[in-house]
């Protein structure tokens, strides 16, 4: 007679976790192998869970800036630790991570980890408010998913919400629970492109497609404005750049980057839209081929834009006392 194993059923809090695992591009099978090489029973269970949120969230802390700070203080404000909302991590920020973690029993670091993002967090749906929406409304429009920041969760934003959701591969309901947050402050490409790479990983693809960068510190510190920093920049904006080498044919030099020193702003270096790209008679001549002169900005900059369904898609900003272009793609 032919006898089976029954398989063991994965609990509800297994299931979340695996979940999260796979909304941040770890397949089921490497959270199996990853249980299979761990502790025994209940401690084999906590360890797999304990790897799938690590890999879920990223760590934010002192000195950083960015959407992911901006997020960390809004959702801090949402728990009654107000904030202002400007994506820099400075002292005060620090103080209210630290009283929030002392309240909910994590270490009191001030370092924005796996532990206290998951403690942060909260569902947000259609007919929520405040500042915890704003958080995701903010987190929507720097993965690609461009929404009115209003604090207000209307249809807009749900349909922005459930278009993420469909784009990673969770559930299209329009609520935002642990596992759409992670997919959010971890980005990932998506419909919108709003995956951040590392600067190993940005020069890395560059370098493969023949493009080069330079800075005049001859560096790549992201808090050094003489450097020419590619960390957290999206992957959307590399590909484009990759895409102006393929179609010009032209040198593509990178002189500018995600480093501080740039004006800020969504559509910003810092937030790995733009890059600056040296300007030569060939890039010159191929954008002005190739895109639409559109506005003159108060820098005095001539812009010349690229649409697409009625949208910009890029624009050129032709920066010549700098000699480059400061390209920024939406």
């Amino acid at each position: 007679m032919l006898t089976t194993t029954p398989r063991p059923r994965r609990s509800l809090a297994a299931s979340v976790l695996l979940a999260t695992a796979l909304a941040a591009g770890i397949t089921a099978a490497d959270v199996t192998t990853a249980a299979a090489t761990a502790l025994p029973g209940a401690a084999r269970a906590g360890s797999t869970a304990d790897t799938a949120v690590r890999a879920s969230w990223p760590t934010v802390k002192s000195g950083q800036r960015g959407v992911d700070v901006a997020t960390v203080q809004l959702l801090l404000t949402a728990r009654g630790y107000t904030l202002t909302a400007d994506g820099i991590f400075g002292s005060g920020t620090a103080a209210k991570v630290k009283a929030f973690q002392r309240a909910k029993h994590l270490t009191a670091d001030g370092i924005v980890g796996p532990h206290t993002w998951t403690k942060l967090v909260m569902t947000v749906k259609s007919g929520s408010r405040g500042a915890g929406v704003k958080a995701v409304q903010r987190q929507l429009t720097d993965n690609g998913y461009s929404v009115t920041v209003d604090g207000v969760f209307g249809s807009g934003t749900a349909a922005k919400v459930k278009a993420f959701q469909r784009a990673k591969h969770l559930t299209a309901n329009g609520v935002v629970d642990v596992q759409t947050w992670a997919a959010l402050v971890r980005g990932g490409g998506g419909a919108g492109g709003g995956g951040k790479l590392s600067d190993a990983q940005a020069a890395a693809r560059l370098r493969a497609a023949g493009i080069t960068r330079s800075s005049s510190g001859n560096c790549t510190n992201r808090h050094n404005k003489n450097c020419t920093s590619l960390q957290d920049i999206r992957a959307r904006t590399v590909d484009g750049v990759i895409a102006l080498k393929r179609k010009s044919g032209c040198r593509i030099v990178i002189t500018g980057g995600t480093e501080v020193g740039h004006a800020g702003g969504t559509y910003s270096h810092w937030n790995g839209y733009k890059v600056d790209v040296a300007r030569t008679s060939c890039v010159t001549d191929y954008i002005h081929a190739h895109s639409r002169k559109h506005h003159k900005r108060g820098d005095g900059a001539w812009v010349w834009r690229v649409t697409s369904g009625g949208r910009t898609v890029i624009d050129y900003a032709d920066e010549n006392w700098a000699n480059h272009w400061d390209i920024t793609y939406y």
